[in-house]
C-alpha cells in the first residue's frame, strides 16, 4: 500500500543578515500510515566546519529546543491518531503540520512543505535525511562554501570584512564572487575568490580550475577587474595521485597568469592580501 505523507527539512541559520543556512534534519507526517517522525542532525563538528566562527552551544541549544518541540506535536498527532473514530483525523493533523512549517523567526526551523507519495513513511524519513542531510555535507559546492567562510573569519579578524562584498561580475559572462573591493567608482580593483579543488576525479578538478581561470581573464579584458585576484584553495587531500598532478599543473597555469594562489591554511597570507587591498 502507497502512503501519501507530507514532509518538510529542518534548516539551521544562525546568520538571518546572509540567508545562509544547512539543512540540519527532516519531519515526516502521514496520516494514512499513522506516521509521524523526525531526525535531527547531531554531529555538530559539520555544522561548526561550515559555521566556524560559530559557538557550538548555539546550535546545540537551538537543536534541543526545536526537538522538544517536535516530540510536543508528535504527542498531539498520535493522540489524534489513537483517538480517530473513522480514521485518523487528516485535518487535525495536517493543521499541526502546517503549523510546525509556518514561517517564523528563528534560528533553526521546517521549511516549506512538500508532498510525496512512498511505500514506508520510516523508510522515507531515513531517505530523506540522507540525502538532503547526510550528502550535503559531502558535495564540492558544500565545500567551497567551507572554504568560504574560513575567508570571511580570517577577514572578520583583521576587520576587513566590510571591504570585500559580494558581487556578480561581468558583461556576457558573468561570475559570483563572495570577495569584491571595489574604489570609489564602484570599479573591482581586487577579488578573493574561494576554490575547492579537492576532487577525486582528476578530470572534475582540472575543469573546475581552469573554468575559474578563463572567468578571471574574461574580466579582465572586458575591464571588469581592475586589480589583483587570489584564489584560496583547498588542495586535494593525497599529494601523490592523478589529482595531485592535476592540481600541481593547474596552480601553475593560474599563477602564470597572474592569479596569486593560497591555500586555506596560509592565513597570514590571505590577510596580507586582503589588508594590501584595503591600502591601495
Amino acid at each position: 500500500m502507497k502512503h501519501a505523507c507530507r514532509y518538510a527539512l529542518v534548516r539551521f541559520m544562525p546568520y538571518p543578515e546572509t540567508g545562509e543556512f544547512a539543512n540540519v534534519g527532516v519531519v515526516v507526517m502521514s496520516p494514512t500510515a499513522r506516521f509521524f517522525g523526525y531526525k535531527l542532525l547531531d554531529r555538530v563538528g559539520r555544522i561548526t566546519a561550515f559555521f566556524d566562527e560559530l559557538d557550538v552551544t548555539v546550535y546545540k541549544r537551538a537543536r534541543d529546543t526545536f526537538r522538544n518541540e517536535l516530540f510536543r506535536i508528535g504527542q498531539m498527532i498520535e493522540r489524534a491518531f489513537i483517538g480517530a473514530v473513522n480514521g485518523p483525523s487528516a485535518e487535525f493533523v495536517n493543521f499541526a503540520f502546517d503549523e510546525l512549517s509556518r514561517p517564523r523567526e528563528a534560528i533553526i526551523y521546517a521549511d516549506t512543505p512538500r508532498g510525496a507519495i512512498v511505500a514506508d513513511p520510516r523508510i522515507a524519513l531515513e531517505e530523506y535525511f540522507d540525502y538532503y542531510v547526510g550528502r550535503s555535507f559531502a558535495t564540492p559546492v558544500y565545500q567551497e562554501r567551507m572554504v568560504e567562510q574560513r575567508v570571511r573569519g580570517i577577514l572578520k579578524a583583521v576587520d576587513l570584512q566590510k571591504a570585500y562584498q559580494t558581487r556578480v561580475l561581468g558583461l556576457d559572462i558573468q561570475a559570483r564572487v563572495p570577495f569584491v573591493k571595489v574604489d570609489e567608482t564602484d570599479r573591482a580593483v581586487r577579488l578573493i575568490k574561494p576554490l575547492d579543488l579537492d576532487r577525486s576525479d582528476p578530470t572534475r578538478l582540472y575543469d573546475h580550475g581552469w573554468e575559474w581561470l578563463g572567468k578571471i581573464k574574461k574580466l579582465r579584458r572586458d575591464k571588469q577587474l581592475y586589480g589583483d585576484a587570489l584564489f584560496v584553495v583547498r588542495p586535494p587531500e593525497s599529494r601523490f595521485d592523478a589529482s595531485a598532478a592535476v592540481y600541481a599543473d593547474v596552480k601553475s597555469e593560474l599563477e602564470r597568469a597572474d592569479i596569486q594562489v593560497a591555500e586555506e591554511t596560509e592565513v597570514e597570507r590571505i590577510k596580507r592580501f586582503a589588508a594590501e587591498a584595503e591600502h591601495s
